[in-house]
């Protein structure tokens, strides 16, 4: 993979960190489901996120039985972060 190619995938994982972001923010709101917010992005954002934190959330559930936090957003963010950095080196040596 190019150069070019390597910093394009870098873009798109630093924009999927983004919309986690925006998922996080949306959840800490609390707003109501008929806010146009709620009915036009919201949806997008979740069918777009939900894939990858599905499972993380179901290999997570038996450690995190009654608590009130969701950590697969950090874990994948996290994730993202390590493939980010780590895919030049593995890239290039």
């Amino acid at each position: 993979m190019p150069i070019a190619g390597l910093y394009v995938v870098g873009w798109i994982l630093r924009l999927y960190e983004l919309v986690l972001l925006i998922r996080v923010v949306l959840s800490w709101l609390r707003l109501p489901p008929y806010h146009p917010v709620m009915r036009r992005v919201a949806p997008a954002i979740y069918a777009v996120t939900e894939p990858l934190l599905s499972p993380i959330r179901k290999w997570l559930a038996p450690y995190q039985r009654n608590s009130p936090f969701d950590f697969s957003v950090l874990i994948l963010y996290f994730a993202i972060e390590i493939v980010r950095r780590l895919l030049p080196r593995l890239m290039f040596g």
